[in-house]
């Protein structure tokens, strides 16, 4: 049932007209012009009781100017859960709108959240595939009622991507600290979510956006090479240039950072294959869609362009980028994406790519390519490195198509490598995969190949070069049986097998639980015959492979607590060891108020051949209003037995003062090494790394 104006329409399958209004001031308080909105009142469950009906009546409007579209939630039954902090920090009672501004299907869509608080989200999605680091320039207000709150959104048209004369798609959420998820329309459909069709008639519209900053950096680095500190300073300023007009972009990029001086994650990694890093340069990340293959819940995702491959060495080292620049031009359902990037060590990449979509196929090319100098170390003169050139070439063919409840597609690559040391390399990557996919169903199979030959690491990230994969997937879930909520039943059956080995196979049973509200439970197991050969060693290891993981989430109070528990047999590539393997996550975030949050982290490594690995990662989160925000933490990583000397501990404090996207961010990462020897003095410390950073970002929205 759907509501416009004051007058009760029941035309589900039917284009919706948004009305064209005037502008309004967004503070949280409803004028009369919202009495003329198209106004959404069917709000169903979708977590937990699918389709149950919703607790807290909840209201959805919206209407549009020849500026911006304007939102409003009015939610009624329930007072929020305070929570302030900075933008992407949200309430966990908070509204959103589901945005698909291209053709309605779902494929392409952007999610804008916002609680009563003023906190601010924004998320853009390809195919199932999330951006969360897409950042934009948008409006939210809020204010407390009696029994709930009301929320106003102001999105202006050059905030995001669309395309005039197309139908759009809309969706509107409303979640709630005690665990409840509603919707309207309800999402049958899963990756590629059902949307109410709208009509408007948006402008002609166009945004010229300035981002200049400046940047300082004081680092002190520990070097193996050398047993010493490589200690480097640097002042430097660059900026980001962005003309977008509807669907059609271009973006200059000159010396980007690797975001606001923050560093990466500590990992353990004992496989054959290298960590995947998350990327976080705007440059990178706005537009990231349209350099991302098609894809869907049954078509192995194959990456095709990894951006962290850009400006950094494979040893972590910042290689600076002189300068980037990125267009992409869209006509009648067609996008043609450009990419170039040049850093000050002469390396280069050139990308192609184009894609076409409608609401039932999708039919994407990509060609890259790399030249530069590639840091080899030389052996016979440690610390020292030798300077060879390298090319990398990747051609890319994918296509996906979803005709309702039906999904499938495949990929098809070629990749060339040449270095002076190992000249002209080349292989192909190959996948296919088809099924269906419904809230109650999930039936489905897929196939790998990627050739032994396939590289081209400095294009994209390849985790498993020279395998082969087939799986077939069966999934039921059941709502409201047993006392629970929903109970999710599945089975998996897969073989692969690496380059030389012989092929494993496996069984994997799994069972979801979700219970009371917002408590969810995931169990699955393994059982397969596993071959690992390892090329280090020459050796080919045959065990029986016994896999379990369980991970949960309970709503406590609103806080949701988060456990990760696997366990199993695993060969260690880092030691050549075979035998048992435990990792074990813990999270546990508090609220104190509105201002104060407290998160704890454990996370447990007993890895065959290394000795028992802990972490423990304690942050804290101070807020004042929307604006200023201070974050402090303290991770400390031990091996046992030597339970009194960690590998290291590490402090940071991270300040931030942001209104919009213009903001100021100061912050210090120090890692401190404990003296050599048994101390029990924690204080006593011999040695340190350090990263002091403090970069100040401008933006300008023409």
């Amino acid at each position: 049932m759907t509501v416009f104006g004051m007058v009760l329409v029941s035309i589900p399958d039917s284009t919706l007209p948004i009305p064209k209004l005037r502008d309004i001031k967004i503070d949280g308080h409803l004028e009369e012009v919202w009495d003329s909105a198209l106004t959404f009142t069917d709000f169903k469950q979708q977590y937990p009781e699918f389709n149950g009906e919703a607790p807290y009546p909840t209201t959805a409007k919206i209407f549009y100017t020849d500026k911006a579209l304007y939102v409003a939630f009015v939610c009624e039954g329930r007072r929020p859960v305070l929570q302030r902090g900075k933008r992407g920090s949200l309430s966990p009672d908070n509204v959103q709108i589901e945005l698909d501004p291209y053709d309605g299907s779902g494929r392409r869509y952007y999610r804008f959240f916002a609680d009563p608080f003023g906190n601010r989200a924004d998320v853009e999605v390809n195919s199932g595939l999330f951006n969360s680091q897409w950042d934009t320039e948008w409006d939210a207000a809020g204010t407390l009622t009696e029994d709930g709150y009301i929320v106003e959104m102001r999105i202006p048209f050059k905030a995001f991507r669309y395309r005039r004369g197309t139908v759009w798609g809309i969706a509107f959420d409303r979640g709630t600290g005690d665990g409840y998820s509603l919707r309207t329309p309800l999402n049958r459909r899963g990756i590629f979510p059902d949307m109410h069709r709208v009509r408007l008639s948006p402008p002609l519209s166009w945004a010229l956006s300035l981002m200049p900053y400046g940047t300082y950096r004081r680092d002190s680095l520990y070097n193996p090479w050398i047993a010493g500190y490589d200690r480097l300073e640097r002042f430097y300023f660059g900026g980001d240039i962005r003309l977008t007009v509807e669907d059609n972009f271009a973006h200059l990029t000159v010396k980007p950072d690797f975001s606001n001086v923050e560093s990466d994650p500590y990992y353990i990694n004992v496989s054959r294959y290298r960590y995947y890093l998350q990327e976080r340069r705007p440059f990178f990340t706005h537009d990231r869609d349209l350099f991302t293959p098609n894809f869907n819940d049954f078509l192995p995702y194959m990456p095709l362009l990894y951006t962290r491959n850009i400006g950094m060495d494979e040893y972590g080292n910042e290689i600076p980028i002189t300068f980037g620049l990125k267009g992409g031009v869209s006509i009648r359902g067609a996008n043609l994406a450009l990419l170039t990037v040049r850093t000050d060590s002469n390396q280069m990449w050139s990308l192609l790519r184009t894609n076409y979509r409608n609401e039932n196929i999708a039919l994407g090319s990509f060609f890259g390519r790399y030249t530069g100098q590639h840091p080899y170390p030389d052996l016979l003169n440690p610390g020292n490195f030798l300077s060879v050139k390298d090319t990398n070439i990747l051609a890319d063919l994918d296509f996906t198509f979803n005709y309702g409840y039906l999904q499938g597609g495949a990929v098809l690559m070629h990749a060339d490598y040449y270095d002076e040391l190992s000249g002209w390399r080349s292989g192909w990557s190959k996948a296919f995969g088809f099924g269906y996919s419904s809230q109650e169903w999930d039936v489905g199979v897929s196939y790998s190949q990627i050739d032994s030959l396939f590289y081209a690491e400095r294009i994209t990230f390849m985790p498993a070069a020279g395998s082969r994969d087939m799986s077939f997937t069966l999934h039921r879930t059941l709502y409201n049986v047993w006392k629970f909520n929903y109970v999710g039943l599945g089975m998996d059956l897969g073989m692969g097998r690496e380059q030389g080995e012989p092929y494993s196979k496996y069984v994997s049973p799994s069972l979801g639980l979700g219970f009371g509200q917002g408590h969810r439970i995931y169990m699955d197991a393994s059982l397969g015959d596993a071959y690992s050969y390892d090329p280090f060693r020459d050796t080919l290891v045959h065990y029986l492979s016994r896999d379990v993981s369980l991970s949960s989430l309970f709503n406590v109070n609103a806080n949701y607590w988060s456990l990760w528990f696997s366990a199993g047999n695993l060969y260690n590539y880092a030691t050549g060891e075979l035998g048992n393997y435990t990792t074990v996550s813990l999270n546990l975030p508090w609220r104190f108020s509105e201002f104060v949050r407290l998160s704890n982290s454990l996370r447990v490594w007993m890895y065959p051949g290394l000795a028992p690995t802990y972490s423990n990662i304690m942050r804290l989160t101070l807020s004042v209003g929307n604006i200023a925000t201070a974050r402090m933490g303290w991770e400390k990583v031990v091996e046992h037995p030597d339970a009194l000397v960690g590998i290291y501990d590490r402090v940071w404090v991270f300040l931030s003062f942001e209104r919009g996207l213009t903001g100021l961010y100061i912050s210090l990462n120090a890692k401190l090494y404990p003296t050599d020897t048994l101390n029990l003095n924690p204080i006593t410390y011999r040695k340190a790394d350090y990263i002091f950073g403090v970069k100040l970002k401008g933006y300008l929205r023409i």
